[in-house]
């Protein structure tokens, strides 16, 4: 069992805003591939900025805070919330390909159903963004919110692209991102060796 303590800390680690901008940027980067017709390349941005997520750490975090090490207890807890939202997710995702695969197979839109498939991905996303969850950044359900907003707003307002959607879902987390990274690096210098 984990200690009030311990979660405390655990929150506390990612408040430096280096995931928020990843996120940010990839959201912004995968409505901008989805712009330009080129989705697929959406789909690999993912796994091009996960990299990036230790090399930041190591580079812009570590240097002024250390590397926290949390306990078994800590570690599993997590584990289970992200498998969690994994089976979640692949839920809410085969909905939506039946969705998509009954539109196209029948070409039934379900009483205006197509206004509202462009708001499927930013919808998606705002689900997804509720995962920060597990870390306990409270600030991704404001973002997941977001996304599902401008998602259901876009759609009404009859917005014909995913993208635009996408980025707009996107912009605002990487705008707090950078806020968050930018007071993390006023409070917290990095730490020299004649330092310590």
């Amino acid at each position: 069992m984990t200690t009030p303590l311990t979660r405390a800390l655990y929150r506390r680690s990612f408040d430096d805003g280096w995931l928020d901008v990843l996120v940010g940027v990839g959201l912004t980067l995968i409505g901008c591939f989805w712009l330009i017709d080129q989705v697929v390349l959406g789909a690999l941005v993912p796994a091009v900025l996960f990299p990036f997520w230790k090399i930041g750490r190591q580079k812009l975090v570590e240097p002024r805070l250390a590397a926290p090490n949390f306990g078994v207890s800590q570690t599993a807890q997590t584990r289970r919330a992200l498998t969690g939202w994994v089976l979640f997710g692949a839920g809410v995702a085969l909905t939506e390909l039946a969705f998509v695969v009954f539109v196209k197979t029948t070409g039934s839109t379900a009483g205006g159903s197509t206004d509202f498939a462009v708001a499927i991905p930013a919808i998606l996303v705002g689900t997804g963004l509720f995962s920060g969850l597990i870390i306990g950044a409270r600030r991704f359900l404001v973002y997941g919110l977001l996304a599902i907003g401008t998602a259901l707003g876009g759609s009404w307002a009859g917005v014909e692209q995913p993208g635009w959607l996408l980025v707009l879902a996107g912009l605002p987390v990487l705008i707090a991102g950078l806020v968050l990274l930018v007071r993390f690096f006023r409070d917290f210098p990095e730490v020299t060796d004649e330092a310590v």
